[in-house]
Parts: C-alpha cells; structure tokens; sequence
C-alpha cells in the first residue's frame, strides 16, 4: 500500500530547509515592503500636515497685520476728530477727509462745520493723554470692527477743566490699500 508521494514528498530533507528558507525570505520581503510603504504614508501625511499649518501660520499672520494696521489708522483718525485748539481745525478737516469713506465721509462733513463753530466760541482746548483700541471682529466682506476707548482733558475759557470717557465703535474698510473708517457709533459716555 504505497502511496504516491508525488513531486514534494521526495525532496530529501535538505530541500525541505532550502523551501522554508525561501518562504521565510518571501515573508520577509513582504514584511519590509510593507513598513516601507506604511512608512511612506505616514511621511506623506506629516508633510501635508505640516504644509497646510504653515498657510494656516501665513494666513494668521497677515490676519494680524491687517489687524494692527485697522487699529492704527482707527486711534489715529479718532484722535483727529478732538483736535487740541482752534488753529488745529484746518489740518484735524485734512486728516479727517483722508481717512473717512461711506457713511462717515458724509457725518465728517457736518461734524467740521459745527467743530470749527464750537472751538472758535468758547476757546476750547483739549488733550488726549490715552487711546485704546482693539479688534472686536473681523467681518466676512474683510471689513474689520474695532472699539476704542480714550479720555479727553477739556478746557475752555470760563469753566472748570472737565475730563470726558468715550467709547466708540468704528467700521474699517481698505479703501486705496488704506484702512478708512466707514462707520463710527459712540457705544458709551
């Protein structure tokens, strides 16, 4: 009762290590080409990681910027709208003009008529010894909000000197590459 061994069952007992040798190697390759390309992978991922914090760092960056600049021309055109004594009127309505646009353009021109009134009547003077500004928010149109708070040292002839608080809401807008106040609310007193 012999049975066929067929071709494998007469390798003598040397082949049988030469085939477990081969079948060890095969799984060794696929093991090694498998971490390769798991590897890979987690390379690519870490760079398209990296790549897309980086245009999120840029994208901060610039955000921040327009934000500094917004809130310097916001402090810097609000001080203009309490000029210090009359003589100041004509340079304070300069300022006024280059930085207003919209809504506020046309409030600046009423507000110099009746501002030129008032100083040359009563000898005023004022002082601003603080501005503080911040970004409130940044609209979707790329219009920036930010408020601002100062006091003004007010004196004129005939009254005690007085100090005033405002808070204001201002609307800026890039209008030339320039960021103008499109729209000014007084928020509190």
């Amino acid at each position: 009762m012999e049975e066929d061994a067929g071709p494998r069952g007469l390798i003598p007992a040397d082949g049988a290590e030469a085939t477990a040798a081969r079948t060890s190697t095969r799984l060794s390759r696929c093991w090694w080409g498998a971490i390769a390309t798991a590897l890979a992978v987690v390379t690519a991922g870490v760079g398209a990681v990296g790549y897309l914090a980086l245009r999120a760092h840029w994208s901060s960056q610039a955000a921040t910027s327009a934000d500094a600049a917004a809130v310097a021309a916001a402090k810097d055109c609000v001080a203009a709208t309490q000029p210090p004594d009359a003589a100041a009127l004509p340079a304070v309505q300069r300022k006024l003009d280059e930085c207003s646009t919209g809504y506020f353009k046309t409030q600046i021109t009423w507000y110099g008529a009746v501002l030129s009134e008032a100083y040359q009547a009563v000898n005023l003077h004022v002082r601003l010894p603080e501005i503080d500004a911040a970004v409130e928010r940044t609209n979707s149109d790329g219009s920036i909000v930010a408020l601002i708070a100062f006091r003004a040292k007010i004196s004129q002839d005939g009254m005690a000197d007085r100090e005033n608080s405002y808070r204001i809401r201002v609307k800026m807008v890039t209008e030339n590459g320039q960021f103008k106040i499109a729209k000014l609310d007084q928020v509190a007193k």
